[in-house]
């Protein structure tokens, strides 16, 4: 091979999972017997095993590799790789060519050892290099067609394609005859290569759980939020070990498996792409793949429910809805409106400027509601809204962060509280109760001071707790205000200099 003179090399080598006569042991055999013939001295090796060639994500290997050379560590003069697929499949081929630069211009050759050319940057290389490149691209290109078809016959015979089971749902290895084998665990694998994977039913309090929640959703009204909680107040667990979120809630509600029925294909991400939706006219779907926790019924009863909610309510139709719960219920309270099925007690705070403004434009007598019963919504929600607000604006501001509590967080090593406090009266004054001394002890209190009508936020307060140091509340009165100015933003972003 005719190249600049070279001593030392570094070896890259990669390998994905369905070749094993292309594994990395195999690759550095041969790429070791052409540094000893060559006289090179190996200082470092590169490995990117199970890694597809298709893109630089995840290929630490290759990464650091360009990071050593680019910034001047790298102390070899060559980097030896078996052949121009190891490099990468790269189905932009410019961009594996742009890599071997990066190298050149560094001063580092590239040889592709099984190669039968010589890549000394003569003409007849240039060209054989870019033939190969695009025939690796071309292969991964046309592996991946043959995959998909194989993956769409697999459904319709009835059997899964990855992917996790689901909460209810266990995977199950099948063997080519037919015969059940045994119950996957999590990130478990078949153990031969001609077994396949199905759906099985889970335990039967998963399976019972499963059944609860369309119950509650279907039957009670109850929302994804309020199912999740009510499932953590039981101490049930997900599929994960963790506590529920609506988002798990909602999966249960809307996918297919849990009526028994197989999709595929339903988004794509052929070729290392961004994924993308399909639609239903490409979906691959078998119908009784396997036994059902819910009928198919239930299930379309449950997406038509959720279609019902999602509705688009103009004013008069939310008044009204206002109207009905008080006349089937001679009452309205929060828990009445959020499990009605309508518009959530949030929807009428945003669209109306506060559930009390909706329920005077409704016409309801006002003693069916406590005001104080309001008062404490609409400060959790307000607690809850600036909580992810301060950890939006610590993150921009590139704070480490830390949550201690659910309000208590620890940003560069500066314990901070979060708390928000409504408006009270003491013989007809307002005031507001602020809290100093908190478990664990803090640094600083963010206070959130709502207005007189307890219904926005005024001003908001970065109150040092050493400047207290022998109080364990202070009470702010509107004679008083005017002293803690100096501790006063206009909002947390200011606080963090955003």
């Amino acid at each position: 091979m005719l190249m600049p003179f070279c001593d030392r090399a570094a070896l890259y080598v990669r390998a994905s999972t369905e070749h094993q006569n292309y594994s990395t042991d195999h690759q550095e055999a041969v790429l070791q017997e052409y540094a000893t013939e060559h006289s090179f001295r190996i200082t470092s090796i590169y490995r990117d095993k199970g890694r597809s060639g298709l893109t630089l994500d995840g290929r630490t290997g290759l990464l650091q590799l360009l990071t050593d050379i680019q910034s001047g560590r790298a102390d070899f003069n060559v980097v030896l790789v078996y052949d121009v697929s190891r490099w990468g499949r790269f189905q932009d081929v410019d961009e594996s060519a742009y890599y071997e630069y990066a190298c050149r211009r560094a001063g580092i050759a590239v040889a592709y050892c099984a190669e039968p050319f010589t890549n000394d940057g003569s003409p007849l290389a240039t060209v054989l290099k870019g033939l190969k490149r695009a025939m690796a691209a071309e292969y991964s290109r046309e592996l991946s067609a043959k995959v998909f078809r194989a993956q769409c016959r697999l459904t319709e015979a009835g059997f899964k394609q990855g992917g996790t089971a689901g909460y209810g749902l266990r995977r199950i290895a099948v063997s080519a005859a037919g015969q059940a084998k045994s119950v996957l665990g999590p990130g478990e694998r078949k153990n031969m290569p001609t077994d396949r994977v199905t759906y099985t039913l889970g335990p039967e309090n998963e399976i019972e759980v499963v059944k609860r929640i369309y119950e509650m959703y279907l039957i009670e009204c109850v929302s994804d939020t309020g199912i999740a909680r009510r499932l953590n107040e039981e101490g049930i667990e997900n599929q994960f070990g963790r506590q529920w979120s609506p988002f798990h809630v909602k999966q249960i509600l809307t996918n297919d498996k849990y009526a028994g029925t197989l999709v595929f294909n339903r988004s794509t991400r052929r070729l290392r792409s961004s994924r993308r939706p399909n639609t239903p006219a490409t979906w691959v779907r078998l119908e009784d793949a396997f036994d059902a926790i819910v009928s198919r019924e239930k299930l379309a009863e449950a997406r038509a429910e959720r279609q019902r909610r999602r509705k688009q309510w103009s004013n008069d139709e939310m008044l009204d809805a206002l109207r009905d719960i008080f006349v089937e219920h001679g009452k309205v309270t929060l828990d009445l409106i959020n499990s009605s099925g309508g518009p959530s007690v949030k929807s009428y705070a945003f669209r109306f400027n506060g559930i009390t403004s909706a329920m005077g434009l409704a016409g309801v007598s006002w003693p069916s509601m406590s005001r104080s019963t309001i008062t404490r919504y609409r400060m959790r929600c307000i607690t809850r809204d600036m909580t992810i607000e301060l950890e939006r604006c610590a993150t921009a501001a590139r704070a480490q962060v830390k949550r201690l509590s659910p309000r208590t967080f620890l940003l560069n090593g500066v314990t901070v509280r979060l708390l928000c406090t409504r408006c009270r009266f003491e013989r007809s004054h307002p005031c507001w109760k602020v809290t100093l001394v908190h478990v664990p002890a803090v640094d600083f209190v963010i206070w959130v001071r709502a207005d007189q009508t307890n219904e926005r936020i005024e001003r908001i307060y970065l109150i040092p707790i050493a400047d207290f140091p022998t109080h364990i509340y202070i009470w702010p009165s509107r004679r008083t205000l005017p002293k803690y100015e100096q501790y006063a933003h206009s909002s947390l972003a200011a606080i963090f200099g955003l």
